[in-house]
């Protein structure tokens, strides 16, 4: 029987970037523990590597919200990330639900 495909939060990701990123929890969530380990190391790389995860991860999010299926960051098997910033989103000049 065929699992449906698991896909990662991006709101989770984006929290976690955001809270935790400079010890590469956002990293470790998405399953790229080789980066997270780094990212750890290194503090985010003096915080640079932070700001520019949570950035990517922040427009991501917003682009998603507003019709974009694909991401700039994906998951550790390429995978694009579920969720945007609210309920909605637009998609195809319509209203469509997000979440749930």
């Amino acid at each position: 029987m065929n699992q449906p495909e698991k896909r990662k939060n991006r709101l989770l990701a984006l929290f976690l970037g955001g809270c935790f990123g400079l010890l590469g929890a956002d990293r470790f969530y998405l399953g790229k523990w080789k980066t997270g380990l780094l990212k750890a190391v290194t503090l985010g790389g003096v915080g640079v590597w932070w700001f520019l995860d949570s950035f990517l991860l922040g427009t991501d999010a917003f682009l998603h919200t507003f019709g974009r299926d694909t991401g700039f960051v994906k998951d550790s098997q390429g995978r694009d990330l579920n969720y945007g910033l609210s309920f909605w989103r637009i998609k195809n000049g319509q209203i469509v639900r997000d979440w749930f």
